[in-house]
């Protein structure tokens, strides 16, 4: 699906629907997050201008994020995360947990695996240590659009981001 740059928010939109979420909440709940988010475009912190290089960068590497129900029962974290990028046949993968927070909300997560293949054969794969809670990354949800099929974000470095839905 090719989804024309006009239906995306602009930074003044983000603000707002920003300032709206710190006020009222997102209202973003559980199920509209399942699915995979392409990336689209990220905003530095404090800048009201799209990052064009690294922007382009992520869309040339097909980054996404992934998120999926849990299998099993997990009181703090409710999903899987799976944090990619893909350049031809070689990806790098992160895979984790994270979980839905508050009313703004929050995602926060973590990564527990990282995996680097080539197709579909594995070149490495690496446990690596959770995070203590308090210092794990996290996405600080701003809005989705259902009828458009974006999610926008602020991460915790204070960067803005735009996902389209797949």
């Amino acid at each position: 699906m090719i989804l024309n740059v006009k239906m995306l928010p602009d930074y003044k939109e983000i603000k707002k629907l920003e300032n709206i979420s710190k006020k009222d909440g997102s209202g973003i709940t559980y199920e509209e997050l399942i699915g995979i988010w392409k990336f689209n475009s990220v905003w530095k912190k404090g800048s009201e201008e799209i990052d064009n290089i690294s922007s382009s960068v992520l869309q040339v590497l097909s980054a996404k994020l992934e998120l999926k129900k849990k299998d099993f029962k997990d009181s703090n974290f409710n999903f899987e995360i799976k944090n990619s990028i893909s350049f031809g046949v070689l990806s790098i993968i992160f895979h984790g947990h994270a979980s839905l927070k508050g009313i703004r909300p929050l995602l926060p997560f973590y990564f527990e695996n990282l995996k680097i293949n080539i197709g579909n054969f594995t070149l490495f794969n690496k446990a690596l240590k959770k995070t203590e809670e308090k210092k794990m990354p996290f996405f600080s949800l701003i809005a989705i659009s259902k009828e458009n099929r974006w999610m926008c974000a602020r991460g915790r470095g204070g960067g803005l981001a735009i996902w389209i839905k797949s």
